[in-house]
Parts: C-alpha cells; sequence; structure tokens
C-alpha cells in the first residue's frame, strides 16, 4: 500500500485587472473570428473534430451532421425596464451588413453622444485620460461602436477631507448636464479612499436616475 498526499484545491479570486487582462487575451475581433472559421472550412485536415485528443478524453460523442446543421437564428428579446416602458423587436433596432460576411444584422447599441470622464486619479493628468479615451475609441471601432470623444472632463485631487466638497461638486455637474446619462470615473490608487468614493458615487448615481425618472 503506498499513502499519497493529496493537497486541497485553492480557490481565489480574482482581481478587476487581472479579470480586464483576461478578458483581453481571450478575446479577438469579429474580423479574426471571421477569418478563422473560413481556414477551418478551407482546411480539411482541421475538420476531423472526432480526432481531437480532448474529444477522446472526456469521452465525447461528435455527430457528423454537426457539420452540415444549420443554426438557428433566436428572434431578439423583449426587454423590460418598467412597467411602462418596452423593448422589443420592432422597436430601437435598424438594420445594418456584416463588413465580413455580407449578412443583414441589427446594429448595436450607439455609444451615448453626450458622456463624462472624471479623473480622481493623482497619478494620472488630462494627456493619459485623453490617450485612454483614444484606445477606447479604437477598441470600440473594432466592434462596430462610434465612440464620441467626452463632453465634460472633470479633475479632482481628492483627500480624505476634501471627498464630501467632491462628491457634492459632482452632484451639481450631474444636475447641470441633464442629457448627460454615462459617466466613466477614474478612482484614486489610495484602496481606503477608493472604496469610499465608490460606494458614495453609486448612491449619488442611483438618486440621479430616480429623479430623472420621476421627471
Amino acid at each position: 500500500m503506498e499513502f499519497i498526499d493529496i493537497q486541497p484545491i485553492k480557490v481565489a479570486r480574482i482581481i478587476d485587472e487581472q479579470r480586464a487582462l483576461l478578458c483581453l487575451k481571450s478575446t479577438i475581433t469579429p474580423s479574426e473570428y471571421c477569418q478563422s472559421i473560413k481556414e477551418i472550412r478551407q482546411n480539411a485536415k482541421q475538420q476531423y473534430f472526432e480526432q481531437d485528443p480532448f474529444v477522446a478524453a472526456w469521452n465525447l460523442n461528435v455527430d457528423v451532421n454537426m457539420l452540415t446543421i444549420s443554426a438557428r437564428i433566436l428572434p431578439s428579446p423583449e426587454i423590460i425596464y418598467t412597467n411602462e416602458f418596452h423593448v422589443n423587436l420592432d422597436q430601437n433596432q435598424s438594420q445594418g451588413v456584416s463588413t465580413n460576411t455580407k449578412i443583414p444584422f441589427y446594429n448595436l447599441t450607439k455609444f451615448p453622444s453626450t458622456w463624462a470622464l472624471i479623473n480622481l486619479s493623482s497619478s494620472l493628468n488630462e494627456e493619459l485620460c485623453r490617450r485612454f479615451y483614444n484606445e477606447l475609441s479604437f477598441v470600440a471601432s473594432e466592434r462596430s461602436i462610434k465612440c464620441s470623444p467626452p463632453v465634460i472632463y472633470e479633475e479632482y485631487k481628492v483627500q480624505p477631507n476634501s471627498m464630501s466638497q467632491m462628491i457634492a461638486t459632482r452632484k451639481e455637474v450631474m444636475k447641470h448636464n441633464t442629457d448627460c446619462k454615462f459617466f466613466i470615473t477614474i478612482l484614486p490608487k489610495n484602496n481606503s479612499i477608493r472604496d469610499k468614493i465608490y460606494g458614495d458615487l453609486k448612491k449619488v448615481g442611483m438618486q440621479i436616475s430616480q429623479q430623472v425618472e420621476l421627471q
């Protein structure tokens, strides 16, 4: 008899930066995905799915008809925001044509034309924030989304004794720009300040949203 030492599996939550990096490395653009499908269709050696080692290891059965069965395209769902406001197939949807497959499809939701970029980080200046927008715009354009520049840019050097003043200023900005419904906020590095600000900003956003809905 042989004794085997078994170590329990340890599970650790990934942080937001790791999650963003994982999404960046594990996703591909629609054009790359479309090209990969074309390459598989043109290369017969890549179509022997039943010979895949993972299929044998997991004892899976691959039906040869899988290659010929046409896909079933589901209709757009009905989205219910409130009891009075529903979005169905015939509302707020316009058709476009895919640049890769030339197949008609429903256009993606447009990025808000009026939005704000709020910088609360002491290590980032306006130039770096603009560079962040340029990268955001590039990523959005690859996914057929037109991202317009931020109409409002506000910068605050937040300290523990000035958080309440910053929140009050943020409320005024939101009240005086009622057409702006989308905010991107860059939080400071300080964990204690960041957690407190995040909670306060979330409450402010919910309060403003409720006021807009009541009006």
